[in-house]
């Protein structure tokens, strides 16, 4: 054991002193601050520069009323919109477009609003400028022009506005979720994408650090070190030692990314803040948090799917002598791996279907199919116990199995064994 503690600490620091692994595992934090915040950011940050907009009102009714909606009630604050108002008859319309179309070409105006005559019949009215791509300030200038609208149609068919708006104001729907225990917590559909997160990155985890454990052992095996280090430590020594190697650097990634996930969900919406010009626009935005079980759940699926998909990892290095030849045998471990990534979509929205529970229990799919159960919706205990089980005893069997490969594979040199050589390495090593 101690030679084996020994290839496993040297595995351990020899990945996390690169720059490589530091470098990775502050960049994580970074992008799903971006992820997180900068949508945020977006929503809520407003330029400086006070925009140029020539309103044609044809109705004589709209101008005041926009004037004061897209930029507030308050005089002192600066004004994000100065809109000039430009009296044209029906006949002069198109000269006039044409002459404000050359002035917004110039740059002397960022767009034109007309509002015809028509407005209250048709519900139409047309926004001109160098860029209309902003679908943010869009639609804010439909949702002033429409409001407006709408207030001038009640008042001319003589019906009291304030009662008319009570009577037809929107339904807020409040999502709860009921756990294990009739517990309820509110829950704002974010659960979607935490499931589809979590999934993804145990889908990554188990590629690359299985990735890094076969090249680990093709590289010793191919530049004969493997020769000196099996003449003081066991094959299956060396073998278990560089798995639980990369699977501690995994862990410590996975630590320090959750630690920062924590802090984004206490601290993201007050770093927001910082940046947006009026902050208590944000109190009505909801950061996603997670239930303590989450991140328990996911060690365990995340510890369980390394081993199981290392230990392959591990004999597929031993049993060939270059990253070349292993890329036949890489291809149905792929498979198995992407398989659940692909049916995620029909998991998460459909989590108690037969099809989920039956993924959830083959071990070669439950790492990411059962914690994308667990993130949505709590299944049975039953299930949660079968399915570690399970995963358990496949494990086992794979590490019985590949051990037996890797002790003759490792001394192994030239042509890539057969299907019936690799038997014979089970039956008799």
């Amino acid at each position: 054991m101690d030679k084996m503690w020994t290839v496993l600490r040297r595995e351990y620091l020899s990945r996390v002193k690169t720059k490589g692994f530091i470098i990775g595992t502050i960049l994580l934090p970074v992008l799903m601050l971006a992820m997180f915040v900068l949508p945020v950011l977006l929503i809520f940050l407003k330029s400086d520069e006070t925009k140029q907009i020539v309103v044609v009102d044809q109705t004589g009714a709209v101008f005041d009323s926009l004037h004061a909606a897209l930029n507030g009630s308050e005089p002192s604050k600066k004004q994000r919109y100065h809109l000039i108002k430009r009296e044209t008859t029906p006949e002069e319309l198109e000269a006039v477009k044409k002459i404000l179309a050359t002035e917004v070409d110039r740059e002397t105006l960022e767009g034109y609003i007309i509002i015809p005559a028509a407005v209250f019949e048709s519900g139409a009215a047309e926004y001109y400028g160098k860029t209309v791509s902003n679908p943010i300030e869009n639609e804010t200038i439909e949702e002033a022009i429409s409001n407006i609208v709408t207030e001038k149609r009640i008042a001319r068919s003589g019906l009291n506005s304030a009662q008319l708006h009570r009577l037809t104001r929107n339904i807020r729907l409040n999502t709860y979720r009921i756990h294990a225990g009739g517990k309820e917590e509110k829950d704002s559909g974010f659960g979607f994408g935490i499931a589809y997160f979590l999934g993804f990155f145990i889908y990554m985890a188990m590629f690359i650090y299985g990735s890094l454990v076969m090249r680990s052992v093709i590289e010793e095996k191919t530049s004969r070190v493997i020769e000196s280090v099996i003449s003081s430590v066991k094959p299956f020594h060396l073998m278990f030692g560089k798995i639980f190697g990369v699977g501690a650097v995994g862990l410590t990634q996975f630590l320090i990314w959750a630690l920062a996930m924590g802090l984004l969900s206490f601290y993201g919406l007050q770093i927001a803040s910082m940046f947006v010009s009026n902050p208590a626009d944000l109190q009505n935005v909801t950061l996603p948090t997670l239930s303590l079980s989450i991140p328990v759940f996911f060690v365990v699926f995340f510890v369980l799917g390394y081993f199981l998909y290392s230990t392959l990892y591990a004999g597929i290095g031993a049993m060939v002598n270059s990253e070349q030849e292993a890329q036949q045998f890489l291809l149905p471990i792929g498979l198995l791996i992407i398989v659940p990534l692909m049916a995620m979509t029909y998991i998460i929205t459909n989590p108690n279907s037969q099809t989920s529970v039956i993924m959830s229990l083959v071990p070669f799919f439950a790492p990411i199919v059962m914690l994308a159960r667990v993130t949505v919706e709590t299944p049975p205990l039953w299930q949660l116990v079968a399915s570690i089980g399970l995963m358990l005893l496949t494990t086992l069997g794979m590490v019985w199995v590949v051990g037996r490969i890797y002790r003759v594979g490792v001394l192994m040199y030239g042509k890539r064994p057969t299907v019936a050589e690799i038997i014979k390495w089970i039956r008799y090593a």
